[in-house]
């Protein structure tokens, strides 16, 4: 099985002011990083199973997504999309980047778990989505 988690909203939360009686993970620039409670253990526990691939994939910008990645665990080197596997359409509301399994250079063969808090901005094509609440403090 293979699981996919969004980033931004759904596993960590950025703020450019940093917020009270909360840790951060990290600071780049004026940026500061929050995970979600329990993110550690959570990535722990998936990580034991060895028959689910973990995947990470966001709309962010690699470099920013890459930076994230490491404050979740520096020594594993996960499967991570950007970006550039979206498709950006631009809408009344601004761009938005929409999520395909098909966009991926993956094998499509596998069953396919997307946690996201917006699962809105995916094709449901061959993929059991899951919406998480979003993050926003």
């Amino acid at each position: 099985m293979r699981l996919i988690l969004d980033l931004d909203h759904c596993l960590i939360f950025s703020s450019y002011s940093e917020i009270e009686n909360l840790s951060s993970h990290g600071k780049r620039n004026y940026l500061f990083l929050y995970h979600r409670p329990g993110l550690s253990e959570f990535i722990r526990k998936i990580e034991k199973f060895r028959n689910i691939e973990l995947v990470f994939y966001t709309s962010a910008k690699s470099e920013y997504a890459k930076w994230v990645v490491t404050t979740i665990d520096p020594k594993i080197n996960y499967k991570l999309f950007t970006r550039s596997s979206t498709s950006k359409k631009f809408t009344e509301y601004g761009e938005l980047y929409y999520k395909a399994l098909s966009k991926l250079p993956l094998h499509q063969d596998m069953p396919t778990v997307v946690l996201d808090d917006r699962t809105d901005l995916w094709d449901p094509t061959g993929v059991h989505l899951i919406d998480i609440e979003s993050m926003a403090w």
